[in-house]
């Protein structure tokens, strides 16, 4: 028997119409679920790096705030030059830099950085943070300083500075890193540069092209913006701890120490200790100490025999005042300071019992023959307490604040970084030793439909 099969029926035109758009539908579907997928994960990852990004900020941030002094502020404002609307100037302890700038700067080109729209045009503010020493560039002609090279230049030729920052101090000048040097000053063939960011003045000898540093951190020196030379003393404006320190070629000739000296205030005294840290046992007799512009003194007695020496003067109480320049020797000092370090001596004037002025001097023995013709030099705090000394003009004369309000208009080289997020609503305030520092911070900012989530973030900082 023949069995016949049943036809096969063609698709409709209507039925591959419907099948047509059912597949386009669902491929619609597909790509909208792929692209939602794709956007989700762009969103998150932008949102992480936004965040990481921001973190990395107030890393930055914290480890600036770090090492406030205690006055904490130098200036605050509600605006700056420079487009900065509400900051503050910080005074930064040394080894960071002596000023912080923090404030609120305007930007454009943010919108929503969830979504990543295209049209980001918004305009917020973020939270920006500088670091600098002030730049006021003091010349000496004929030579002169290329900030932005890091070197120092006679006329045309470049004699300091590889044009790159560093530290490196080599025996040749040229070869010598600098770090945003801003100061000179000459005396003969002796060019002195104050290495600003690197903590130290150098000595360039302009016959023999050799530098050397005469003074860095261990000497107490922090962001050195100004050099003077008057007759043997070279005044440092230490900028990063608020002195005014001087130089003096202080003569070490074998077992012979001498040197001029001022005082600060006037004052009288009929005994003068000398305070030696070092093991030093003699002089012993009344002729191995003169002091210039006081009667004769002769030796009372020996006090603590290899740390302090007394003396008494003899006849009426002589009085010190600060016009008149004092010199005083001594000699056969036994054992001679041979190692290669810093010394100190310590003088105290006394009526009876009772301190009436004291004054701590500092000889070198490693800087044998650097500062004009001498063996030895002499370091004093020749003044201090200032906020940011800098610009000395004089035996005299220096400026120790500054125009906070024109300073960043001036554009220092070093960096500014911004927060990733924007923010709002900085306020700065010190209450004993603790500064906070409070504002607003935009986790998530729609340009376009407005929608805005914050967090309020405080920073607590001890001032030292």
């Amino acid at each position: 028997m023949m069995v016949i099969g049943k036809k096969k029926r063609a698709f409709t035109l209507i039925e591959i119409l419907i099948g047509v758009t059912l597949s386009a539908i669902l491929m619609s579907w597909m790509v909208v679920f792929i692209s939602s997928s794709l956007g989700s994960n762009m969103n998150i990852k932008n949102t992480i790096e936004r965040e990481n990004s921001n973190e990395k900020f107030e890393q930055q941030l914290m480890k600036a705030l770090r090492n406030i002094r205690t006055n904490g502020i130098f200036a605050t404002g509600a605006s700056f030059e420079g487009g900065y609307g509400t900051g503050a100037f910080l005074a930064t302890l040394w080894p960071n830099l002596p000023i912080t700038f923090l404030g609120i700067k305007t930007t454009t080109g943010y919108c929503d950085y969830a979504s990543g729209t295209a049209s980001e045009t918004g305009t917020i503010m973020r939270l920006a943070l500088r670091q600098f020493a002030a730049p006021t560039l003091q010349q000496s002609n004929p030579y002169a300083i290329h900030a932005g090279e890091n070197s120092i230049y006679s006329g045309a030729v470049r004699i300091v500075g590889t044009q790159y920052p560093g530290n490196t101090l080599s025996a040749s000048g040229i070869d010598t890193e600098l770090s945003s040097p801003s100061a000179l000053a000459v005396s003969g063939s002796m060019l002195y540069i104050a290495d600003t960011m690197n903590d130290r003045v150098l000595w360039y000898h302009t016959d023999t092209q050799s530098i050397t540093q005469i003074l860095g951190p261990e000497d107490h020196i922090r962001k050195p913006t100004s050099l003077f030379f008057s007759g043997n003393t070279l005044l440092i404006a230490s900028s990063g701890n608020g002195k005014i320190y001087s130089l003096q070629d202080g003569e070490w000739y074998g077992s012979t120490f001498s040197s001029t000296f001022k005082v600060s205030k006037t004052f009288s005294g009929n005994i003068i200790q000398f305070k030696f840290p070092n093991n030093i046992n003699t002089p012993n007799g009344a002729g191995n100490f003169t002091l210039t512009w006081v009667s004769q003194i002769y030796l009372d007695d020996i006090v603590n025999t290899g740390t302090t020496l007394q003396y008494t003067f003899s006849g009426s109480t002589p009085s010190f005042d600060t016009n008149t320049t004092y010199q005083w020797s001594i000699k056969n000092i036994y054992p001679v300071p041979t190692s290669r370090w810093n010394h100190t001596v310590t003088i105290d004037f006394l009526s009876g019992a009772v301190l009436n002025y004291s004054d701590t001097f500092a000889y070198f023995t490693k800087w044998d023959g650097l500062l004009e013709t001498h063996t030895g030099n002499i370091q004093k705090t020749l003044s201090g307490g200032f906020q940011y000394p800098h610009s000395i003009t004089g035996p005299q004369s220096w400026s120790g604040t500054l125009d906070w309000n024109s300073i960043l208009e001036q554009d220092p080289t070093w960096e500014e970084i911004t927060s990733a997020l924007p923010i709002q609503d900085l306020k700065f305030q010190i209450t004993g030793q603790i500064l906070t520092l409070k504002y607003t911070e935009y986790t998530q900012y729609d340009c376009i439909l407005g929608k805005h989530k914050t967090k309020e973030r405080i920073q607590k900082i001890l001032l030292k």
